[in-house]
């Protein structure tokens, strides 16, 4: 573009900018729409982890349980529990192998494999004492006992 009057040059320079208003508005416009769909991928994520139970297997999921001990404020602690659904079957058994035990059983339940520790203090009457509770950090379906 020659420039021959300063007319045209600021005719120029209004040209550039009202695409540069377009490119403006258009790129916000994608960054909004990018935002709401990633917070919406987080909502989602967010639900889905915490109703991970729900589904077959064994989970580690956060517990919140209020702690009472007699001379101290009472509080609430969150540790890691493990909840879920294991496989279990029934089957007949071999009735000249076991004639006394007509059905076979295996179970498997959802238990913690592997544990933390996680201190707390309380306000004692005595005191500030630092408690310890287990906390889970690995959880898988295993074979259930009976105590």
């Amino acid at each position: 573009m020659q420039i021959t009057d300063g007319v045209s040059s600021i005719r120029g320079f209004a040209g550039i900018s009202a695409a540069s208003d377009r490119c403006q508005k258009m790129l916000t416009f994608w960054l909004l729409i990018t935002a709401l769909s990633l917070s919406n991928a987080f909502l989602v994520s967010t639900v889905n982890a915490r109703d991970a139970w729900e589904k077959p297997g064994c989970h580690k999921v956060g517990h919140t349980r209020k702690i009472s001990i007699p001379d101290c404020v009472e509080f609430p602690i969150t540790t890691n529990a493990c909840r879920g659904y294991c496989e279990s079957w029934a089957i007949p058994s071999n009735f000249k192998a076991s004639p006394n035990q007509p059905v076979t059983s295996v179970g498997q339940c959802c238990n913690i494999m592997e544990t933390e520790p996680v201190e707390a203090k309380v306000l004692c009457v005595d005191g500030i004492r630092v408690l310890t509770f287990k906390s889970a950090v690995t959880c898988s379906c295993y074979h259930c006992k009976k105590d």
